[in-house]
């Protein structure tokens, strides 16, 4: 599985730095995407196995939520966005609709103010209970993610990013296959003193 990754990356390398940008988008997609999805499950699914609800916020680029989703597998993924330069019917819809598998929930913001990211994240708890629920904010502005990491923190939720061990500078994209889920706050890990009675019930 690794040399044949490894030479699919290769490839997509080639097509990029001669300059066929389009022709290594529509590769990537096609051809190697699935095989990085394969990849990240087997490194990462086992680290928050028993999420319920899993909310992400969506950047410019369709492939964080992905990984994730697939990784962790909830019942429910509630994805959060906003369509300023009307790119997510064509740029992006097309591919949560091929590569997501848990059931999924598209949410607008009407706009990027606390309050309304607050407001609209504690409204998707609320039709969506559970008692496990987990964020992804790789993607997204930094101040909506902050204000979805707040919400997170306040509502116990475990907050993830898709991190990555390779940089690719000309680029400016993290080298395929290299993506990781990184945990970047767990209530009952990083606060164990009071969370701890929960883990008694």
């Amino acid at each position: 599985m690794d040399d044949i990754i490894n030479k699919c990356i290769d490839e997509w390398l080639t097509m990029n730095y001669a300059g066929h940008f389009s022709e290594a988008k529509n590769y990537y997609f096609e051809t190697l995407f699935e095989k990085i999805i394969d990849r990240f499950v087997n490194n990462n699914s086992s680290k928050l196995p028993d999420t319920q609800v899993l909310f992400s916020i969506l950047g410019f680029t369709p492939e964080p939520i992905i990984l994730t989703q697939r990784a962790l597998n909830p019942e429910v993924h509630v994805i959060l966005y906003t369509d300023k330069n009307n790119l997510f019917q064509e740029d992006i819809s097309p591919y949560l609709r091929k590569y997501l598998t848990s059931y999924y929930h598209l949410v607008e913001l009407k706009n990027e103010s606390f309050d309304t990211i607050y407001e609209t994240l504690k409204e998707q708890m609320i039709l969506y209970p559970s008692t496990q629920y987990a964020l992804d904010i790789t993607g997204g502005k930094k101040s909506t993610v902050a204000s979805a990491a707040i919400f997170a923190k306040d509502f116990n939720f475990n907050i993830l990013y898709v991190d990555y061990d390779e940089y690719i500078p000309k680029l400016r994209r993290p080298l395929p296959g290299s993506e990781q889920l990184n945990i970047v706050y767990s209530p009952y890990a990083n606060l164990p003193e009071l969370y701890a009675s929960n883990l008694y019930d």
